[in-house]
């Protein structure tokens, strides 16, 4: 909602609105983001221990090793058209043709959210594989630090451009590969 429409709902001016709207997120970002997401509120072993699906162990996994399993997935959030023209143009995707930012995801395999990276823009400039190896360049969260090398982590055909660089890092990636590539007939 708007802060006009906010300001006459709570019958509080503009700049108290904003006031309170700050004292609330920076309250959240403190209180409940450091403790229920980012890579350094839950331990690896924790991860390993209650949520990694034995199917992913089975498939992914070695027991003489036991790697943390990760899935990683750029996420899309639709936003309204805005007013700011240059923000307008970051955040409108040609793929899905609407404005929208996107959040790096990273899940267990039982979908624990282990973190919430960003948001990005929606622009040619940020797809996955951008996304994902600017996280590691810039160790967001103390990443590089939680990902060690030999754990698995599973992206999807959005990483393609990542996966080199996520193994000189030491983590394996593993893609969804369930289509096979067709050659064409025409040439």
């Amino acid at each position: 909602m708007s802060y006009p429409i906010l300001s006459t709902l709570f019958n509080i001016g503009k700049t108290g609105l904003r006031r309170a709207i700050a004292t609330a997120r920076k309250s959240i970002s403190i209180n409940f983001t450091t403790k229920y997401l980012g890579f350094q509120h839950i331990s690896r072993q924790h991860i390993k221990d209650n949520y990694t699906r034995p199917l992913a162990k089975g498939l992914f996994g070695n027991e003489i090793e036991n790697p943390v399993i990760l899935v990683a997935d750029g996420a899309y959030i639709y936003i309204q058209k805005s007013n700011n023209f240059k923000f307008q143009r970051r955040s409108y995707s040609l793929h899905k043709n609407r404005p929208l930012v996107k959040p790096m995801i990273t899940v267990s395999t039982t979908r624990y959210n282990v973190s919430v990276l960003g948001p990005y823009h929606a622009d040619y400039k940020n797809s996955d594989a951008k996304i994902i190896k600017h996280n590691f360049k810039l160790n967001m969260e103390q990443m590089t630090d939680w990902i060690t090398e030999g754990d698995i982590l599973t992206v999807d055909r959005g990483f393609r451009d990542a996966v080199d660089f996520l193994r000189r890092w030491g983590s394996i990636p593993r893609r969804f590969l369930f289509l096979k590539k067709t050659i064409s007939s025409t040439q």
